[in-house]
């Protein structure tokens, strides 16, 4: 039952998410010939492109630019409303009736959700490889890997980047859920409250990493290498606790404070 809700929460939007991809990467061809073809007039030709040239390749630019940003904002909407609907919605009448704890009904919307968060962000690294394609050659990518490698080198390597970022993924999305509970909790206005709930925990989040910030930065070695490795591991640990916080937050609220539509 587990990996049939998964396999629900995935599929469900399925069609729209694979037509919303498929312009992405679509878009990204013609953007990168473009593009290539502008740097090419500029640099060896030395001649100005034409009126029509530009205004179609900044139609193109916008067009690219709007869809990147609606994968971002459509994949966290998604994210909210179907845990929204199918948990403290009418679809909560039927969903917490399964034979599945809640423990499962967590998991699996946060696994469908980190899924889909995740294949959103390489699809739009996928349009942007496409464009960089077009106007990097091999020599320019090494370089960009190199200087990529090394950014990451004094940032804390990836034995710190990648768990950094998938624990925040994975925080965020828990995050969501217990603003949505917490917002539920009320008889009316539970959207606003869910915002108000966000907002407020935010803004304590935001005050906490400031002042350990400052701390990390005054209490280092003075090089970068070693502050940005505090602030990587305070994330991690920052990110440890508003998991287990959203998601026992989350599950006490589903099992002792559940208020239906």
């Amino acid at each position: 039952m587990f990996w049939k809700l998964v396999k629900y929460g995935i599929t469900s939007v399925r069609k729209w998410y694979l037509g919303i991809y498929g312009i992405a990467i679509l878009l990204s061809i013609p953007l990168g010939l473009m593009l290539q073809k502008l740097t090419v007039t500029f640099e060896h030709i030395h001649k100005e492109p034409s009126l029509l040239f530009m205004a179609f390749f900044t139609l193109i630019v916008i067009a690219t630019i709007v869809v990147w940003g609606t994968i971002y904002i459509a994949t966290i909407v998604l994210i909210i409303k179907r845990f929204a609907t199918s948990v403290f919605g009418r679809e909560g009448y039927l969903t917490n009736t399964l034979p599945v704890s809640a423990h499962q009904l967590i998991l699996s919307k946060l696994l469908a959700a980190f899924i889909l968060d995740t294949i959103s962000s390489l699809v739009v690294l996928a349009s942007i490889g496409i464009i960089a394609a077009f106007n990097l050659d091999i020599k320019d990518i090494l370089l960009t890997t190199s200087y990529f490698g090394q950014i990451l080198k004094e940032m804390g390597a990836l034995y710190l980047f990648i768990p950094s970022t998938i624990l925040g993924k994975i925080s965020g999305i828990l995050f969501y859920y217990l603003c949505i509970s917490i917002g539920n909790l009320f008889n009316t206005n539970k959207v606003r409250m869910g915002f108000v709930a966000y907002f407020a925990i935010q803004a304590i989040l935001f005050f906490i990493g400031f002042f350990f910030g400052i701390g990390a930065a005054f209490t280092g070695n003075a090089t970068n290498t070693v502050i940005n490795n505090s602030s990587y591991i305070f994330s991690l640990v920052q990110s440890l606790v508003l998991i287990a916080a959203s998601y026992f937050g989350t599950y006490y609220i589903m099992t002792k404070r559940l208020n239906l539509d």
